[in-house]
């Protein structure tokens, strides 16, 4: 279980890292701008719950 967490972790950080990176660019419009910001928070919680369950273990 741990390993699973711990790669899903590295996976969603990698994830972030592509979008924050994304935001350098231009996105078209303000829609998609968004939706990289929302990706981003989403990840970031992911990130934040699977490391809750590993302190629980």
């Amino acid at each position: 279980m741990e390993q699973f967490l711990n790669k899903q972790i590295a996976e969603a950080k990698k994830e972030i890292d592509r979008l924050t990176t994304r935001r350098q660019e231009e996105l078209g419009n303000s829609i998609n701008f968004i939706e990289n910001e929302v990706q981003i928070e989403r990840l970031l919680a992911q990130v934040e719950a699977y490391e809750v369950v590993l302190e629980q273990l």
